[in-house]
């Protein structure tokens, strides 16, 4: 794999805008963060890292997910961000909450057949999808300590984040339309698309009724 330094700024940019857009939305906006206290304060520094994390491995690792499988078939590939893209992120983020990532992309340069692209946008919701069961098993494992020998519910929280985020983006990558990753998969292999779903959605009604309660 190679990086080029514009490619490398590039993921940087994009990881450190995500990473404030995460902790800001998950506060309420910045009207909320604004009216908070000291000690709630706090509890912004704290997810700060715990919203980094879930950048690298949400967003970046799912795009270097495609770069690494684009490489082994022997193609070209870079990230580049989008500007709109990380814009409209930190507005809907600072003014509304709402949490909203399309910070750019893996472009690939080359001709790949229908099976290697399928494969290579695989790649990128199947991490997620990795990811996310081992958050969510670290997750049950904390809120079992937690509830046992009540120690902080900090990491079960954070964990919870984690596989949220991993199994949201993941699935919101696996629509059939393009430019969206699953719309190549279909194309190149529907049972493949479906058992993907099998996994993604039961664990997105999951987490979004956990949301809910």
């Amino acid at each position: 794999m190679v990086f080029t330094r514009e490619e490398l700024s590039a993921l940087a940019i994009a990881v450190i805008v995500l990473t404030l857009c995460f902790s800001v939305a998950f506060m309420g906006g910045i009207l909320n963060l604004i009216g908070l206290k000291r000690g709630e304060m706090i509890e912004f520094f704290a997810i700060l890292p715990v919203a980094f994390i879930a950048v690298l491995t949400a967003f970046a690792l799912h795009e270097l997910a495609h770069k690494i499988t684009a490489n082994y078939y022997g193609h070209y590939a870079a990230f580049s961000y989008s500007k709109q893209g990380l814009i409209l992120a930190a507005i809907l983020s600072f003014l509304f909450g709402v949490l909203f990532a399309a910070p750019g992309a893996v472009f690939i340069y080359g001709q790949p057949t229908r099976k290697e692209n399928g494969i290579i946008s695989l790649a990128g919701p199947l991490t997620n999808l990795s990811l996310g069961i081992v958050f969510s098993m670290l997750f049950f494992v904390f809120v079992v300590f937690s509830l046992v020998i009540k120690v902080s519910g900090f990491l079960a929280s954070a964990f919870f984040l984690l596989a949220s985020i991993n199994i949201f983006i993941g699935a919101f990558n696996m629509i059939p339309i393009m430019p969206f990753d699953g719309s190549k998969i279909w194309k190149w292999n529907k049972a493949v698309y479906i058992l993907m779903l099998f996994f993604f959605i039961p664990l997105l009604l999951f987490y979004f009724l956990i949301r809910m309660i």
